[in-house]
This record gives structure tokens, sequence and C-alpha cells, in this order.
């Protein structure tokens, strides 16, 4: 839906002036293949294009206040819930790693364009959360994701391992 202003058309959102790129294939492999196998490695090579996508690393900024760890996992889904009008243009999963009482929240977005603000500031929360920009072709940010695309290795958080015991994917 457009807004018309005297003769002037506003986009619906701010995101709507970078070119259609559509996220659909994308979700479906990795909806529906082998995560580590298929799914990571078709990401790699046919979905992420650093001059149409960034990368974000995603941490929530509150973990010490954070208690049992479906809590946690509820407020990931409120918050995907809220970000639904950035839906055409985001991708990323949010996982909870520790235990109960000690836990906390991270994860990983793509994010169409290069700035992440438009994308994010739909949901009112959104400044809950620090976000980091990752460098697609550095060793370790791509070991970062892999994971959170896979959920099967723990988190390193601090120097320490974390499993990771809950999360969802926004798509």
């Amino acid at each position: 839906m457009r807004i018309s202003t005297s003769n002037r058309v506003l986009p619906r959102h701010p995101l709507d002036i970078l070119p259609r790129i559509s996220l659909e294939e994308w979700e479906r492999v990795y909806s529906n293949e082998d995560t580590r196998a298929k799914a990571i490695p078709w990401f790699w090579e046919n979905q992420y294009k650093p001059e149409e996508f960034s990368l974000w690393k995603v941490d929530y900024k509150y973990n010490d206040e954070l208690t049992l760890t479906f809590m946690s996992n509820n407020l990931i889904g409120g918050f995907f819930n809220r970000l639904s009008a950035s839906i055409e243009y985001l991708f990323g999963t949010l996982v909870v790693y520790g235990e109960n009482n000690n836990n906390g929240i991270t994860g990983f977005f793509l994010v169409r364009g290069q700035d992440y603000v438009p994308a994010f500031d739909v949901a009112p929360e959104w400044d809950s959360f620090n976000y980091t920009k990752l460098d697609g072709e550095d060793a370790e940010t791509r070991k970062f994701i892999n994971n959170m695309l896979a959920w099967d290795e723990p988190v390193e958080v601090n120097g320490e391992k974390r499993d990771i015991v809950d999360g969802k994917v926004f798509k």
C-alpha cells in the first residue's frame, strides 16, 4: 500500500527504494534442505551478495535481566512479531544460550542494503539490541553465521562456550 500526499507517492517502507531482491528461494532452501550439507553452502554461494545485503550480529543488551530460557525465547518471538513490517528485507536467527537464570540472546541478520536502522526501527524495542556489522569474507564471521543457521554448536560468549537451548528464525 502506498500513501499519497498531494501529487507525491511515498514508499510504504524506507527500504522500498532499493532494487527488489527476493529472499524466498533462500528461505525455501533453508527450510527444506539439510542445514550444514546443503543450505549453508547455498547461502554463501547464492544468497549473500555484499553489494545487495549486509550482515549484522544482533545481541540483546540486557542479558543480565533474563531469567527462564523459555521467557527469553518468548522475548525473541515478540520482537520478531513486531519486525513483521520488514519481513521482505530481513532474514535472521536469534538464539537463546545458557540455562535458566544465566542465559543470553545473540544471532545474526541478513539485511537488504547496508543500513540496519530502517529494517529494525519498525519494532518498538529495536534499541534493546546491539547491532554490529559483520564482514562476510571473514572466516570467524562465517563460522558464527553458520552456527546461527545450524544451532548445532555452542556459542562463544566472552571466551566461554555456551550451549544453544532455543531460538527462532525470522523469515
